[in-house]
């Protein structure tokens, strides 16, 4: 699947000002824009709270609560200092959509069926579309998230002033 490794999101590396266990304690506290379920010790799988067209649509994994998931590892750098690599996975159920026109060009080639040239055209566009579409939530899942931590960083030095 060479041809689709550009259009997967590269892991994005968060280091963080805080220690692995602070930084559990603030990934489980209140009210987030991102869902969180943790995975192992050091592995836990994000994903949004509301993606419009995902949540029932491509809803795959019970775990989350859309189809727009994103898994994370951390590991400790220092005392004070958490590394977190966040990594989306490619929706391989996706190339499904591209299998509908060789059905059709199949379908027109042995019984005639009359399909115009254009509708051959349509699902590789609705291809790219959802894959453009779900990439665009994958990212905003990862600023969610990195936002999140910049206002518990915030918060935290404030409340040692």
């Amino acid at each position: 699947m060479a041809l689709f490794t550009p259009l997967k999101i590269n892991p994005v590396s968060i280091v963080t000002d805080f220690g692995i266990a602070e930084l559990k304690t603030l990934l489980e506290g209140k009210e987030k824009s991102f869902f969180l379920r943790w995975i192992s010790d050091n592995q836990f799988m994000i994903s949004l709270n509301f993606s419009i067209g995902t949540n029932h649509a491509f809803d795959i994994n019970n775990d989350a609560k859309s189809a727009i998931i994103a898994y994370g590892t951390i590991s400790k750098l220092s005392e004070n200092k958490t590394d977190i690599v966040l990594e989306t996975k490619f929706k391989y159920g996706l190339i499904l959509i591209l299998v509908i026109p060789l059905i059709m060009l199949i379908l027109e080639l042995t019984t005639d069926l009359g399909i115009p040239l254009p509708f051959y055209f349509v699902f590789p566009l609705v291809f790219i579309l959802v894959l453009l579409f779900f990439r665009s939530e994958e990212k905003r899942l990862i600023r969610d998230f990195r936002e999140y931590l910049n206002s518990e960083k915030n918060n935290t030095l404030q409340q040692h002033l």
